[in-house]
């Protein structure tokens, strides 16, 4: 099956340390020639890239667990299906949160002295931090985690592959969202401060720039998701916004650096269509009543939804008696879950 090339890498997780990554790098599908290089050279960063990939992939899942497009695919697990070959709003959403989520894991491995070539940020003393704040913490290194995604990921965009050569638009699409998602992290960087002093006292404080939670991170982007703007390729070969897309908000020139575009309309997401990554909607579980994306009447796509009755029995009550054990009750629960037709 045709799947996203970090969907591949995020099956890594940590299992490249202490082995020799070269074959390894070598046999990842997916990975662009640029990619592969940076792969064996950097070695001891692919578990990171790994695990920014699968959290990454985790975000994903659990902000769009309730739409008809849930980011996955049922032919194998914890991978995101071809979402990544169109020009759409839920592909810039993958592309966008995947770049953070591995500047995210760089940045934090910098800090904690895993990788070889980097280690605590050197950021200058935030304005806003007072005499009594000794600037000078170990930080997130977010600068080395941004270069090393931006240069790792965008790769594979700026090569030239005769099969990728008619979806230039596309590449500067993913680009674009690419880099979203870096500045997003960046611009949500916290100030953290600890406190030094006899007794509990606070008389000194260390202060550093910590990397946001990436989950802070994924609930940006889902707002950056539905507000996305519609762009095109225009004569000279650049992306611009289309002016039918600005009918119903503030007139905009431009996109700014943290807004995702995109460039195609989404797929029929309530139909099955391998070819298109997409799952459909049957099987789903759904909310009766609700307004929201996770609604029946959403959800089913109109087709209608079953109710049907659980009973689960499990153990409750419990109680500590002396001496020396947990006596429980079993109780018998009966639920009702609408499921999609």
């Amino acid at each position: 099956m045709d799947v996203s090339w970090w969907s591949s890498v995020a099956q890594l997780s940590t299992s490249l340390a202490g082995q020799n990554a070269r074959p390894i790098c070598d046999r990842l599908n997916g990975l662009s020639p640029g990619q592969s290089k940076i792969c064996n050279v950097f070695e001891d960063h692919m578990p990171a890239v790994g695990v920014g990939a699968k959290n990454a992939i985790q975000e994903c899942q659990y902000r769009f667990k309730s739409h008809r497009w849930n980011c996955s695919t049922p032919y194998s697990s914890g991978i995101v299906g071809p979402v990544h070959k169109l020009g759409t709003k839920e592909a810039a959403f993958t592309y966008a949160v995947l770049s953070a989520g591995v500047m995210h894991e760089v940045g934090r491995r910098c800090r904690q002295g895993l990788l070889n070539t980097c280690g605590c940020a050197d950021e200058p003393k935030e304005r806003d931090v007072g005499d009594k704040y000794a600037w000078g913490g170990c930080g997130d290194n977010v600068d080395y985690g941004y270069k090393f995604s931006r240069d790792f990921i965008d790769v594979r965009e700026k090569e030239r592959d005769p099969k990728r050569d008619h979806d230039q638009g596309r590449s500067l699409m993913n680009r674009r969202n690419n880099e979203a998602g870096r500045r997003i992290i960046k611009k949500n960087m916290v100030k953290t401060c600890k406190c030094h002093g006899v007794s509990g006292a606070c008389n000194l404080q260390t202060c550093w720039m910590q990397l946001p939670k990436m989950a802070n991170i994924s609930r940006i982007l889902m707002k950056k998701y539905e507000n996305a703007l519609r762009v095109q390729i225009s004569s000279r070969g650049n992306l611009q916004l289309v002016a039918s897309d600005q009918i119903g908000r503030k007139r905009r020139n431009r996109a700014v650096p943290t807004d995702l575009v995109y460039l195609d309309d989404s797929p029929d997401y309530c139909i099955q269509n391998r070819a298109m990554g997409t799952i459909g909607t049957e099987g789903r579980i759904c909310v009766r009543g609700s307004d929201g994306p996770e609604g029946c009447d959403s959800l089913c796509c109109g087709r209608g939804y079953n109710t049907y009755t659980i009973t689960t029995t499990e153990k409750c009550n419990c109680k500590f008696e002396w001496c020396c054990k947990v006596v429980c009750q079993m109780c018998t629960n009966t639920t009702q879950v609408d499921i999609c037709k």
